[in-house]
């Protein structure tokens, strides 16, 4: 530990800087300010000990000198009883203490210590947030690499999916000539399960443009209340299959919203076919509330519901979970999370609630997912 004596008095400073060598410390010695300046300029300087009073330069200015050339050099100041004024406006300047002359060298090995600790701490969290960043960088420069990647193979996926599932259409549409039964069945599941692959295909694609800030909304004026209808009359078919109800619980009004209808339109399939995939019995219910300054829409189910531990992953990429109290159905684990990337990308929020609401039958708890969107710019559009 290199420690700097600055004080005009040589008896004083030898006498010092022979006791703190004693306590093992490497010790050296300026008798004036400018002398203490070139000193902590050329080295550092684990900790000076600066007199207020010099003959050169005042105390005060050697401080902050010493403080510009290193911030982590502790600075102790030391002065008469007549200059403690001095010293408490130094300690407002940086200074970690002060002792007063003449000193008291049980005082001063005590600040000493402390502030070669304080030292330590502030050396060693800032090695810390070094490493931190530098590994946040690496992190950032893997998911870019990954993004990367995933949207490269997506793209490059899309097309062959594309011409196969079109030869099997042809042949199932029996264009080249008549096929079997059991021909007919397997074809039929090779291109249910493509559809699959380039619904997967089509998420890794949204979510990697999402990350990347690729995605450009296409706003405009959009009735709100029609799309919810419309998006919902999609999942007849699937709900009658289930023997479920479907609740759209929409004003007759029109409410416009200045959004991009089909970004929104995939956010209410999202959110409504996940509610689907977790309910078994009982209904899915829609909702619509305008306020003054923003729309609130709501797709609630009376479902298995989320475990607490799992709430906080529910909106995150790659999640997979069952609900309470079963394993459940599986998806991609992306959804939720191209839904959350919408509505933020709109400035909206949107969260999760479960249990849904209270008095639902035993063994359920349901699941609610809100989301908020701003009035503020129909409104300026609508004056305009």
């Amino acid at each position: 530990m290199n420690i700097l004596i600055v004080d005009d008095d040589h008896n004083a400073r030898k006498t010092l800087g022979k006791i703190l060598k004693g306590k093992g410390f490497e010790v050296e010695e300026a008798g004036g300010g400018s002398e203490a300046v070139r000193s902590c300029g050329a080295k550092f300087f684990n900790l000076a000990l600066i007199d207020v009073r010099l003959p050169d330069i005042n105390g005060l200015e050697v401080l902050k000198a010493v403080r510009a050339l290193n911030e982590d050099t502790i600075a102790i100041m030391m002065t008469g009883y007549a200059s403690l004024d001095s010293s408490i406006e130094a300690m407002n300047k940086g200074a970690y203490s002060y002792i007063t002359k003449p000193v008291n060298m049980d005082a001063v090995l005590a600040v000493i210590e402390k502030g070669l600790e304080k030292q330590r701490l502030s050396l060693e969290n800032k090695r810390l947030l070094d490493e931190l960043k530098r590994a946040n960088e690496e992190l950032k420069k893997l998911s870019q690499v990954k993004s990367d990647f995933v949207s490269t193979v997506s793209h490059e996926l899309r097309t062959p999916l594309a011409i196969t599932k079109e030869g099997i259409s042809l042949i199932l549409d029996k264009i080249p000539g008549e096929i079997n039964e059991k021909q007919e069945k397997i074809l039929s599941t090779a291109r249910s399960n493509i559809d699959r692959l380039a619904r997967i295909v089509d998420d890794l694609l949204d979510i990697s443009k999402i990350e990347a800030g690729k995605v450009e909304l296409k706003r405009e004026l959009v009735d709100m209340a029609g799309l919810i209808r419309q998006t919902a009359s999609s999942f007849e078919f699937k709900l009658k299959e289930k023997n479920l109800e479907l609740r759209v619980n929409v004003p007759e009004k029109q409410i416009d919203a200045f959004v991009d209808p089909d970004k929104l339109t995939q956010v209410f399939t999202n959110l409504i076919g996940n509610a689907l995939k977790f309910t078994d019995r009982g209904y899915i219910e829609i909702s619509l509330q305008e306020k003054e300054k923003e729309i609130a829409c709501i797709v609630a189910d009376t479902g298995l519901g989320i475990s607490e531990e799992n709430l906080p992953k529910v909106f995150s990429k790659f999640e997979q979970f069952g609900r309470l109290p079963g394993p459940g159905a599986k998806g991609t684990g992306l959804g939720l999370a191209i839904t959350k990337g919408i509505i933020e990308l709109h400035g909206g929020k949107i969260w999760v609630e479960s249990p849904a609401w209270p008095n639902l039958p035993a063994g359920r708890q349901g699941a609610k997912f809100s989301f908020s969107l701003s009035r503020s710019c129909v409104t300026r559009i609508i004056n305009q």
